[in-house]
């Protein structure tokens, strides 16, 4: 405890001393100042959208900038310096220019823009836009200044923002992982970003926004706690928010596959119904990762690239490995009802059917001079169902009172087959023990939980009392029978199990949270919370075997009747100042923890611990609203109990050379934090950089200790252990600890019209473990580079050329030249052309893996090469027939590589491969007739464009 106590302070003197060397405030905050007005054409005395809005220092360096909306009215911030130069352009126009004092009106009336007779008549037409504006601590990027081409979706918008990037799925922005994306800052089908992504028009989008959206609890009480949540959020454009609009498709190809499915949103106003649909055997999962829990069980993961080309979207790849048929529904609600109240609401419902082979090749290290090899062959295949409902309900009740709801539930069933047949190994490559295994498993379980946040704010400003209620209810009720033979290959040995094995897991857990906020003056408060908590989860596992009779009769040894609870007492201090940009937070929490558990069989046993911490964190940032610099520094503290799997002193037998079995002497861990990004955005000349440093280490980390078998053992006197095999068992380490260093800068290639993204990334993680009763450390570091050129030439022609290459270095404190390094790169080709307006187009997506310095058999390079080609027809292209060829030349594979405390994990696993598939899709659309639309008769204007 006081090394955490050295280590405390030590960091609150560098973030006390970054304060206070930090630039100081010199002015009182004021009230954002917008310049307001309309933007009229001269020659027809009509509104002009998508005219361009920039605000300048004298010395013409661009501040902030926007366009006019289909009405042709602006908004924008007038930042607080004595003079600025207002701009209004159009290419094809007169450029409006206005010197603005302070002191001046912001209200500009109507500014008429007329006719450029020199500029209309020569033949290149070229112009300088800003991609977007910052708007505190949101950038919002102009929807128009980037090419999607016909009939694209959001993702492909997406992927052209400066400092987002789409890879594997997973979304980023400025360095960080997008958590959520909201519609018109609404959720969208709860908090998967892909969903809205993958299912939205890009031509409905007016303006996409990347912020740090606050918490709840920051939100309503507005004492900022430094939680925030990586977010982006859709803005539709005013002609799409009121009615229907989505696409339906179909389609059939070789080997029986096929993909239907669609998406219809139904807008009116406030009020919107979106319903999802999705039913194919192509690997395609559009829905969030909540509803497929259970799907790869008893599997790895992997680098896999599932199904791709079905008619809701092109060039669809994601990381599902084997073979899936998926049948899926979603509906989702959202409206405002009265003034005061907010609703939003989702319903999934998820079928899967997954098959997959894996192959996995493990290196053991046991000692200095001494390793193991493991070989395993699976076959594995799960169906599961599940439904899932979600809902979030803010009420602003009166000027006092506010309240936030946020209720989950779900429901999920699952069987699941595997067959295993497992050989370890020496050193020298002889066998010592094999394994062939068969588990059947049945699994029920449910989970309900409700959030409940409510404010009430006192006539002071700033004075504010709030509650937080967490509940969670859940259960899971899981059957299953293992058959397994092993032998030991040195005395020729022979033993079989048969067993059934039921087990039942429920728990409750409550979290209240009470904080009061009390203003200091006008631009600091403080904070005084109290918070309880308790998880209490209840397991029973009882393993019957064949007795000599054949009956089925109680293993003790597998058998385990366990109760835990945790129970939390924390009281928070904390301070917050807010000046001119800059953001002061600290805060320090007092916690006492009870870890209270109990053995009701087979053996009876109490097992009590009492932690009490100091609990500090910290926030400072700093954003410059004109010259679109900011940083953040973030220290955080936290302690993480183990769960009742690690607790309960019972031992899994499902795979009988990998054995585990829990610790109820484990500790709570506790950790450090520190997150610091610094980031500049240049809307004029569309450069950004972006560089974050993330640095955490864990004392009591709960990691493993590894016993591998010289000879058979017997575990616990009863539970045999194949020579060779091991059991794992967690326990408190300290050592761990786990750092990254990102940086990314991107710029426009003028030229021709791209943009280059340059992403760098250094890590180092040390894993500590124990092996045999001997500790190691498994150090990795990771360097990493990649380079991405996007286009943005026109809805006609787009390209992204992309390369990422890792270097992994591994490192064994227990074997110094264990030489486990390896290399992987992976590279991208995404072309698109239609050479008609969008009426005959062909794509391709070309994928190449890099791996080298695996195992044998592992290093490889395997390109993946995705074709399409189609005609578009009906009115305003809105029906689609194309030709899909996925995986061409056929090599299509998922190979993983994991690093664990004293191991090194090779995975190789079947994904799908060539199909070809013909498809139709048919785009809805029923809006009122928008005369706004920029897409006129006109001159080409440039529609926001940045180059």
């Amino acid at each position: 405890m006081k090394n955490n106590y050295t280590f405390i302070l030590l960091i609150f003197s560098l973030l006390i001393g970054t304060s206070v060397f930090a630039q100081r405030p010199t002015s009182q905050e004021r009230p954002t100042r917008k310049f307001t007005g309309t933007v009229i054409d001269g020659s027809t005395q009509t509104p002009m959208a998508g005219a361009n809005v920039l605000v300048k220092t004298v010395t013409d360096s661009l501040l902030v900038g926007a366009v006019t909306d289909g009405q042709g009215k602006f908004e924008i911030a007038r930042p607080n310096i004595p003079t600025v130069k207002f701009m209004v352009t159009f290419i094809g126009y007169e450029t409006i220019t206005k010197v603005h004092e302070r002191r001046e009106s912001l209200e500009l009336g109507q500014l008429i823009l007329k006719e450029d007779a020199q500029t209309l008549g020569e033949v290149i037409i070229e112009g300088q836009t800003a991609v977007g504006e910052m708007r505190g601590d949101t950038t919002s990027f102009n929807a128009a200044a980037f090419k999607t081409k016909e009939n694209g979706m959001a993702e492909d918008l997406v992927r052209k923002l400066p400092g987002v990037t789409i890879a594997n799925g997973e979304v980023q922005a400025q360095g960080e992982a997008v958590q959520k994306i909201l519609v018109d800052g609404r959720e969208f089908f709860g908090s998967d970003p892909n969903i809205a992504l993958r299912n939205l028009p890009a031509d409905a989008i007016d303006r996409v926004e990347v912020l740090d959206q606050k918490s709840d609890q920051t939100r309503l009480t507005g004492f900022d706690d430094g939680t925030y949540t990586k977010t982006i959020n859709i803005i539709l454009r005013e002609d799409r928010k009121a009615g229907q609009f989505g696409r339906v498709y179909g389609g059939y190809g070789t080997d029986d596959r096929y993909t239907a499915g669609g998406s219809v949103n139904l807008f009116s106003g406030d009020r919107r119904v979106s319903i999802l649909g999705l039913f194919n055997n192509i690997n395609q999962q559009n829905f969030s990762s909540q509803d497929l829990a259970g799907v790869n069980a008893n599997s790895s993961g992997g680098r896999g690239r599932g199904g791709w080309g079905g008619g809701g979207g092109s060039f669809y790849g994601g990381n599902d490995i084997g073979t899936i048929t998926t049948n899926a529904l979603g509906l989702n609600y959202s409206d405002k009802l009265g003034s005061k109240v907010n609703l939003t609401g989702s319903y999934f419902f998820n079928n899967t059917n997954n098959t997959l082979r894996q192959i996995t090749n493990r290196e053991t290290v046991i000692n200095e001079d001494l390793s193991q090899y493991y070989q395993e062959n699976l076959i594995n295949t799960v169906e599961n169902f599940n439904h899932r409902a979600n809902a979030r309900i803010e009420a602003d009740l009166n000027e006092k009172n506010s309240l936030i709801i946020t209720p989950n539930i779900s429901f999920q069933t699952s069987k699941t087959y595997s067959d295993r047949d497992a050989l370890t190994m020496n050193s020298l490559g002889d066998s010592l023990s094999a394994l062939r295994s068969i588990t059947d498993a049945e699994n029920q379980s449910y989970n309900i939980s409700n959030n409940l946040t409510y404010r009430y704010k006192f006539d002071k400003p700033g004075r504010t009392l709030s509650t937080d209620i967490f509940t969670n209810w859940n259960n899971n009720d899981r059957y299953s029978e293992l058959l397994a033979a092993s032998v030991d290959y040195d005395r020729n040995d022979l033993d079989t199990t048969l067993q059934e094995t039921d087990v039942l897991s429920k728990g409750f857990n409550y979290r209240v949270n009470m904080t009061w906020t009390e203003p200091l003056g006008e631009k600091s408060r403080a904070t005084l919370g109290y918070q309880v908590g308790n998880n209490k989860t209840d397991s029973d596992q009882r393993t019957r075997v064949l007795d000599d009779e054949m009956q089925p009769v109680l293993d003790t040894a597998l058998s385990n009747v366990f109760v835990n609870k945790f129970i939390t007492q924390r009281v928070r201090t904390g301070f917050a100042y807010n000046n001119e940009g800059w953001n002061y937070n600290f805060n320090l929490d007092y916690q006492n923890a009870k870890l209270d558990n109990e053995a009701l069989f087979p053996n009876e046993g109490v097992f009590n611990r009492d932690f009490n911490n100091l609990l500090p964190s910290a926030h400072v940032s700093f954003r410059n609203r004109e010259t679109g610099l900011n940083f953040r520094v973030r220290y955080r503290t936290n302690t993480d109990e183990p769960s009742v799997s690690q607790l309960q002193n019972v031992v899994n037998n499902q795979n009988p050379l990998s054995l585990s079995v829990g610790n109820p002497t484990l500790k709570q861990s506790y950790g450090h934090s520190i997150f610091a990004n610094i980031g500049k955005f240049d809307m004029e000349k569309n450069r950004s950089f972006f560089m974050f440093l993330n640095f955490s280490s864990t004392n009591n980390y709960i990691g493993s200790s590894t016993f591998v078998a010289a000879q058979d053992t017997l575990i616990n006197g009863e539970v045999l252990l194949r020579k060779g095999g091991q059991i794992r068992m967690p326990v408190n380490l300290d050592g761990n600890f786990n750092s990254r260093l990102f940086m990314s800068y991107g710029a426009p290639i003028q030229k021709i019209k791209s943009k280059v993204n340059f992403n760098t990334r250094l890590g180092f993680t040390r894993n500590p473990g124990m092996i045999n009763g001997e500790r190691n450390l498994n150090d990795n570091i990771d360097l990493s580079q990649g380079i991405t050129l996007t286009s943005n030439i026109s809805k006609d022609f787009d390209f992204t050329l992309s390369t990422t290459g890792t270097y992994t270095i591994v490192n064994s404190s227990l074997q110094a030249n264990l030489d486990q390094n390896y290399y992987i790169q992976e590279s991208n080709i995404r072309l698109y052309y239609s050479p008609n307006d969008g009426k005959l187009f062909v794509g391709n997506n070309i994928n190449n893996s890099l791996y080298s310095g695996l195992s044998e058999g592992f290093d490889q390079s395997v390109w993946l090469w995705n074709i399409e080609a189609g005609y578009r027809f009906a009115k305003n292209n809105k029906a689609e027939l194309k030709v899909v060829v996925f995986d061409l030349l056929n090599q299509n594979n998922s190979i993983q590589r994991t690093i664990s405390d004293v191991a090194v994990t090779d995975v190789y696993t079947n994904v799908l491969t060539r199909y070809g598939l013909l498809t139709f899709t048919y785009i809805i659309g029923n809006f009122k007739e928008n005369t706004s639309n920029t897409n006129d008769s006109r001159p080409w204007r440039g529609g926001g464009r940045t180059w």
